[in-house]
């Protein structure tokens, strides 16, 4: 049987447990973005596509264009992917 003391407990466990969760997943996309912006602001790697010859390519016009793409398009490139060499 569940008493009054037990319940206001309960309470005030779920609260902070709502809190610590908020917390977590607030930190975990704050990390996340900070380090994109770093990213995309490196000079060092600014550098290593210019030398190389490759265009930069920019974190969200990818996503853009992958979430463009149809399913087809997107089985057939996974399965070169993973196709070897033949003899």
């Amino acid at each position: 049987m569940v008493t009054g003391n037990m319940l206001v407990m309960f309470i005030v466990g779920f609260i902070i447990f709502c809190f610590y969760l908020f917390g977590l997943l607030y930190s975990i996309y704050w990390g996340h973005s900070s380090q994109r912006k770093e990213m995309e602001n490196d000079p060092e790697l600014r550098g290593y596509y210019n030398r190389h010859g490759m265009p930069e390519i920019d974190v969200q016009d990818k996503r853009k264009r992958n979430d463009t793409q149809s399913t087809n398009d997107k089985k057939r490139n996974g399965k070169r992917r993973y196709r070897t060499k033949t003899r």
